[in-house]
């Protein structure tokens, strides 16, 4: 595990110092330091975690995690990280657009921080944290990481023991448990249409097997793109089965899908919304944004969006030949439908309301060169949220 936290100048280290070697029992006073933690920079403040069990204590009460979130709004950005492979690259390609909040409070896009000469990328993102990976290797080399890009903290998992891993998954709700647990689905020995389940849970520190390996059809599920929504881990494929497996009682069960031969064009969550884009063509004529109900009994249409107005506006994506949807966000503001969707056409990216089309400006603190011709899609994309969490 790796805390990077610095005393700036001599005046924070005597504030540091004269803080330490107080004795809580002596101040009786929980509030008054907690006044003065609530004042820190968020990297600092997990620094000050490391520097005596008092402030650990304090630091990691759910109370003064919510006071520090309802102070430090600032620090609660979220929107979504980019990421592409260039060949011969040692580490992947990484955007971050933030989709609210300030442009400077986002993680820089770099994984850099996490120390693996195989280059690192990002496998999973959940509420927060990221599981990354080893980068140009084999399997067998291959290591996998819990991190937190805003704080710059990593924590390298125990080897999974496997020959293949098809998918890995973190399952995190801060608003259910402090813990978080990590779901791979592996190969297994039966056969090669067998998987085997495997969970990590940082009580334990270690991988355990969850339940008898299951069999899936001849077809390409996509393990490698879980998404985490109402408690449960959710996959689909790229024909009518999908997946949805809870970490808590460990049960596998099967979720309907629309009844169509069809390919994704888009599957995630936000806001609480679990949401599916299909694909018959092109997406550039139009399509519909669908979101699962929440008792699992199927699919309905949220949005119809009809791209000839769009184009109406945007002269990109009048001319585009393809277009790919990255991201959408589930957004109300009071009873004012705000959501919104980011899609990607050919050099350039474009996102606009979902209600009246109107176009918004897309902030970032990257450099994107549109000149490399690069072509993205939601296969691509991790959504974050900087929830107030600690390795």
């Amino acid at each position: 595990m790796h805390n990077q936290y610095s005393v700036k100048n001599k005046r924070n280290s005597n504030l540091v110092s004269a803080m330490c070697y107080s004795k809580a029992p002596k101040m009786n006073n929980n509030d008054v330091m907690s006044d003065i933690l609530l004042r820190l920079p968020l990297k600092d403040l997990v620094g000050c975690k490391c520097v005596c069990k008092w402030w650990n204590t304090l630091i990691s009460d759910p109370i003064f995690k919510l006071n520090y979130s309802l102070r430090n709004p600032q620090y609660n950005i979220s929107g979504f990280f980019l990421q592409k492979f260039l060949y011969l690259e040692l580490h992947s390609k990484l955007l971050f657009f933030p989709c609210e909040g300030r442009v400077d409070a986002a993680p820089k896009p770099s994984l850099s921080f996490i120390e693996d000469d195989k280059g690192v990328c990002i496998q999973h993102s959940c509420n927060g944290l990221l599981i990354c990976s080893s980068f140009r290797c084999g399997e067998e080399d291959r290591k996998y990481y819990i991190c937190k890009p805003t704080t710059k903290q990593y924590f390298p998992l125990p080897n999974l023991e496997c020959r293949t891993v098809f998918g890995i998954s973190i399952a995190y709700d801060p608003n259910r448990s402090p813990h978080y647990k990590i779901v791979s689905i592996c190969d297994s020995y039966l056969s090669k249409n067998h998987r085997q389940i495997k969970i990590y849970s940082p009580v334990t520190g270690s991988w355990k097997p969850s339940g008898k390996p299951f069999t899936v059809p001849d077809e390409d599920m996509l393990f490698n793109r879980g998404v985490f929504w109402n408690g449960s881990l959710h996959w689909i494929g790229m024909g009518n089965l999908a997946l949805r497996f809870d970490p808590e009682t460990e049960l596998m069960l099967t979720m309907p899908m629309p009844p169509t031969q069809r390919k994704p064009g888009y599957f995630g969550e936000s806001g609480g919304h679990l949401l599916l884009v299909e694909a018959y063509g092109p997406l550039t004529a139009g399509f519909d944004i669908m979101e699962m109900k929440a008792d699992y009994s199927g699919w309905f249409v949220k949005y119809h969006l009809n791209l000839d107005q769009v184009a109406r506006q945007c002269r990109a994506v009048e001319r585009a030949n393809r277009l790919s949807i990255l991201h959408i966000v589930h957004n109300h503001v009071e009873d004012v439908d705000e959501s919104f969707i980011v899609i990607h056409v050919p050099g350039e990216f474009v996102s606009f309301k979902l209600r009246d089309y109107s176009f918004m400006d897309l902030q970032t603190n990257n450099h994107v060169d549109s000149g490399l011709g690069l072509w993205y899609s939601w296969e691509g994309v991790y959504p974050y949220t900087n929830t107030l969490f600690y390795l």
